[in-house]
């Protein structure tokens, strides 16, 4: 199996220098890509850095909705120019009304310049949203998505916006909560994802598999645990582990391949 880790974030600081480890374990437990999503301004370079040094580490950049009160003036300009000098997509973007005092119209506003930047230029496009979904499909209906196709990650919403989303042309994503027993609302979600438009992802370091047996309090996530998403992936939707490895695979790769 090749399997695809379609969102993380290797650039985080808390993996530190242990950094090459986490990207060697992947590789050994069979993530041959990781698409490693920026957030910031700050951590663009880093991850440019990471992915020229990494074949199996595809390179995203974004402006995330957590972080666009603290956006420097320009940053869509130099987030567009780096774009255009190489191949990487756009995110981690998106709405999150789900935090404290979210300030939605700039959120909506940063949100669909990264959707029109990536449209224009063809790139895959990768999204985060909590408690938004009615904007999300109204931004994306009325700028339009890239011909590729757009992911959002860490799908959280209800199965009928799985097929709403899924109808506009996007994939949806699901991560190690989905192995939670204790997550009822994923797994239905989950069954109304087509094959053909279902990824794979870990988020890491963030949501670790917490519910494990003798997991650390402080343990971080990392693209290894996409097995254990794949085989719950597997059992919920009732088909082999392999076939579901190899239709994943695939539809990451008509997403991200040649950006």
């Amino acid at each position: 199996m090749e399997l695809w880790d379609s969102h993380c974030h290797l650039q985080d600081e808390r993996y530190g220098a242990d950094v090459g480890g986490v990207i060697q374990r992947a590789l050994q437990a069979g993530v041959a890509r990781m698409v490693c999503c920026g957030t910031r301004e700050e951590d663009w370079s880093r991850v440019l850095e990471l992915a020229e040094g990494h074949d199996c580490i595809v390179p995203m950049l974004g402006l995330h909705p957590w972080f666009v009160g603290e956006a420097r003036p320009g940053w869509l300009d130099r987030l567009g120019e780096l774009t255009r000098k190489q191949p990487l997509g756009i995110g981690e973007c998106g709405l999150d009304f789900a935090i404290e005092n979210p300030d939605r119209p700039r959120q909506e506003q940063a949100f669909a310049a990264q959707v029109r930047l990536a449209r224009d230029l063809d790139r895959p496009l990768s999204i985060h949203c909590r408690q938004a979904w009615e904007s999300l499909l109204q931004i994306c209906r009325e700028e339009g998505l890239p011909r590729r196709g757009a992911v959002v990650h860490a799908f959280s919403g209800s199965p009928e916006v799985a097929r709403q989303l899924q109808d506009l042309g996007l994939f949806l994503a699901f991560g190690c909560s989905l192995a939670n027993p204790a997550n009822k609302r994923t797994p239905k979600a989950l069954l109304a994802v087509r094959e053909d438009r279902l990824l794979l992802e870990t988020d890491s370091p963030d949501i670790p598999p917490r519910h494990l047996p003798d997991w650390p309090p402080e343990g971080l996530n990392e693209p290894r645990y996409l097995a254990l998403v794949l085989e719950t992936a597997a059992r919920i939707k009732g088909v082999g582990v392999l076939k579901l490895a190899e239709q994943t695979s695939q539809a990451a790769e008509r997403l991200f391949v040649n950006v």
